[in-house]
């Protein structure tokens, strides 16, 4: 699996199912939490069309607070652009290879398979990558601790994708498919009810 392909295609497709969602759909709750669907998509222009440097100097004007960065920026591109300049701009910079400060190639194949998955599940039809890239999304989360609080999350828990090749942990399993198991161990609860399993009961009460 080429991580650089994966993100091209990824990206590209998304750029895809995005021509085709109607006014109403931009406008719906994601499972980003306060963000509409619009607002996660213009979210996922920020890597693949700012510059590092861009990027850090945002960062420094928001006293260092990722939050407060993220909302300022989707503010500024929400404000700037049509969905129509955000479906254009999302299928020129597919191909970008562009990794901000802090974040390594993984982290930006799970930025594109988390919030392509949040904007689907907002719009409520169906959007999928490859079963491999939530797989290796999933290995990177799973000891990943800021941002998303996936390691606490899922400590002392069995993970095990039932269509793939792929479990993690120990104990009480949790089971499901893998692009559910990356949105739950993201934080997104509403994937919890996809799941399965033993320990599902310990994974919704974190």
């Amino acid at each position: 699996m080429d991580t650089w392909t994966s993100i091209r295609n990824g990206r590209s497709a998304l750029g895809d199912y995005l021509a085709g969602l109607s006014a109403d759909d931009w406008g719906r709750p994601s499972l980003c939490a306060g963000w509409t669907v619009k607002d996660t998509a213009a979210h996922m222009l920020v890597i693949p069309t700012m510059s590092k440097g861009q990027v850090f100097r945002s960062f420094l004007g928001s006293g260092f607070n990722l939050e407060k960065m993220n909302a300022k920026l989707v503010a500024k591109l929400t404000a700037a652009l049509s969905t129509d300049e955000i479906v254009a701009e999302t299928r020129a910079s597919a191909g970008s290879r562009s990794v901000p400060p802090g974040l390594k190639l993984p982290g930006v194949l799970t930025e594109v398979a988390v919030h392509s998955s949040d904007i689907a599940e907002g719009v409520g039809t169906p959007f999928a990558l490859p079963v491999e890239d939530y797989v290796a999304a999933l290995d990177h989360v799973k000891d990943v601790q800021p941002v998303f609080g996936s390691k606490e999350r899922i400590a002392g828990l069995t993970l095990r994708a039932t269509d793939a090749d792929w479990s993690t942990g120990s104990g009480p399993a949790v089971e499901g498919p893998a692009q559910q198991l990356l949105l739950a161990v993201t934080g997104r609860r509403a994937a919890l009810d996809r799941l399965s399993g033993d320990g599902l009961a310990t994974m919704r009460a974190r």
